[in-house]
């Protein structure tokens, strides 16, 4: 089996926000394909705390999630769609995390 590792961002949108949050999330989705070459999975939970999304990314190693992460630290383009995350998602409930396959 290969080693891969996961990003994964979880928060839940605000109230009355989750159709404009499923939106937003499909262009991100269409940022990271175009621009870095990364496909985004974009889940809902089905059963739990209302209005909750995870998005997740596979890279080979730390090292791709370490790169890539520098590189959207300096585009606008990025940066207006993050802005535009953290006004739709509950601050509190934003988490990250990296997994690593075993």
């Amino acid at each position: 089996m290969e080693r891969m590792n996961r990003y994964v961002v979880e928060f839940r949108a605000a109230a009355g926000k989750g159709e404009e949050a499923i939106a937003l999330l499909h262009e991100m989705k269409a940022y990271f394909q175009e621009v870095h070459q990364k496909h985004v999975d974009i889940f809902y939970l089905a059963f739990g705390t209302p209005g909750t999304f995870q998005a997740m990314v596979d890279f080979d190693d730390l090292a791709q999630l370490e790169t890539l992460s520098q590189a959207i630290r300096h585009d606008p383009r990025y940066r207006a769609l993050s802005s535009r995350a953290r006004d739709l998602a509950i601050e509190s409930s934003m988490k990250t995390a990296v997994y690593y396959r075993v």
